[in-house]
């Protein structure tokens, strides 16, 4: 009962750190020699702008 409850918020963590994976593959693949602090740094800000994303998705009124 729990785990349905909470569904939206396992959809939002999975989107952002979806998000979070693809903003640190498309730095490495652009910065080979990324330091640690450059990745983490990219990695929490993919991760929020996924948040972030994903609450200016779900304010939007759905279509009849």
């Amino acid at each position: 009962m729990i785990i349905h409850e909470l569904n939206w918020l396992w959809t939002l963590l999975g989107i952002a750190l979806l998000c979070a994976f693809i903003a640190l593959l498309i730095c490495k693949t652009i910065y080979k020699q990324a330091s640690m602090k450059v990745l983490i740094i990219v990695g929490v800000i993919g991760f929020l702008l996924g948040i972030i994303g994903v609450f200016i998705y779900a304010s939007q009124a759905m279509p009849l």
